[in-house]
């Protein structure tokens, strides 16, 4: 509920949004772990997945994000992740200054949060890539799945990220990312895209052509995509680093999504031309 009974409830609403572009009021109040709508189709439903698949190394970055928000996202993966799969959660602190990211943060991991759960703090402002490039230095899983700091995953939702890798190490998977509406944080199913860009390099997002939707796996099969989206993606750790992770020099988010979509492209068609 987002309703205001005080004038302290008004103060977190209004600084929410100034600090975060969300309700934090509604945030907090919904706690830690919630129940979320499964939005898969159902034929996603009845799909089986190998048990033998990679392991993954999710990575977080924040910075001064509300402790609510990052708190769900990762007990959104911890309850939604099989325990065999999920090799650790490493968070990278980017020098936030926000109180309750001290202290109360190292205490929930501390004494609410399994082993696995480990906090990273960079001594100072590293920006979301060099944040994530920290992040993956400290993994040791087969698969580095980057995720937002203010997400929710959902059922079954590591699976079909893994299994593509494990059948070609050089596949890149990203996730359909539905919607949280920022007011009322109401969960809800997003429409089929893929990633694109146009000739100023802004990415964008385009429907995707009904004949790809319409093949022999119908909706459970995977689309290809030009480019894809920065937040939320999973892919070999080595291939990562083999690819040269992400250019060092970007301060800012923003440009790295198509930077790391065209650096795969082009080691691809290099490797195809020298073949």
């Amino acid at each position: 509920s987002g309703m205001i009974f005080n004038e302290a409830d008004q103060q977190i609403r209004d600084a929410g949004y100034q600090k975060h572009a969300f309700n934090v009021l509604v945030s907090n109040r919904l706690g830690y772990s919630r129940d979320i709508p499964d939005t898969r189709n159902q034929k996603c439903k009845e799909k089986n997945y190998p048990l033998n698949l990679p392991s993954a190394s999710v990575v977080i970055c924040f910075y001064n994000e509300a402790l609510s928000a990052l708190l769900r996202t990762v007990q959104s993966v911890l309850n939604r992740s099989p325990v065999n799969l999920l090799h650790e959660i490493i968070l990278v602190d980017d020098s936030s200054d926000f109180i309750n990211l001290k202290g109360e943060l190292e205490d929930y991991i501390r004494n609410s949060l399994p082993r696995k759960v480990k906090l990273v703090r960079n001594a100072g402002r590293e920006g979301l890539i060099r944040g994530r490039m920290i992040g993956a230095s400290h993994a040791t899983g087969d698969v580095l799945v980057f995720l937002d700091s203010h997400c929710e995953v959902n059922e079954m939702w590591l699976q079909p990220l893994l299994a593509p890798i494990m059948q070609d190490r050089k596949t890149v998977v990203c996730p359909v990312i539905d919607i949280i509406n920022a007011d009322t944080l109401i969960y809800s199913s997003s429409p089929i895209v893929r990633g694109g860009f146009n000739w100023g390099l802004h990415f964008k997002w385009d429907p995707v052509p009904a004949s790809m939707l319409n093949g022999q796996e119908g909706p459970t099969a995977a689309i290809k995509s030009p480019t894809m989206a920065g937040g939320l993606f999973a892919m070999n750790r080595n291939y990562f680093i083999e690819l040269g992770q992400y250019d060092s020099g970007m301060d800012i988010w923003g440009g790295e999504n198509l930077e790391i979509s065209f650096r795969v492209i082009f080691l691809s068609y290099m490797k195809f031309l020298m073949s």
